[in-house]
């Protein structure tokens, strides 16, 4: 792993989303201090850390560890999972059961 492209291209994103470290840090369910650590190179994020990381921000783990410069997502239903992922916890719980209905329809 590129400890240096991780940090730079989270950085990047952040800036890019508009995003602060305390929000990065909610949406990828890790502390400030420890994003704070590994964006500033004290720690090594671990696998799960990184791919909750590249969850939040909308990347691939690829892109997001300096492995390849292209960070679309390759298919409707990344893309789809990325942005849930990324928004969850900012959703209410009658939001989430509207995406649920959307999903598996109204099974009432």
């Amino acid at each position: 792993m590129n400890v240096d492209a991780f940090a730079s291209r989270t950085n990047d994103l952040l800036k890019e989303k508009g995003l602060s470290q305390k929000q990065l840090a909610k949406m990828s369910n890790i502390t400030e201090a420890s994003l704070s650590r590994y964006l500033s190179g004290i720690l090594k994020p671990r696998i799960d850390v990184i791919r909750n990381i590249a969850l939040a921000l909308g990347v691939s783990v690829s892109y997001l560890v300096g492995d390849v410069d292209d960070f679309d997502p390759s298919s409707p239903y990344e893309e789809t999972y990325r942005v849930v992922a990324r928004n969850k916890v900012n959703l209410s719980d009658e939001e989430k059961t509207e995406l649920i209905k959307l999903l598996f329809g109204d099974k009432k």
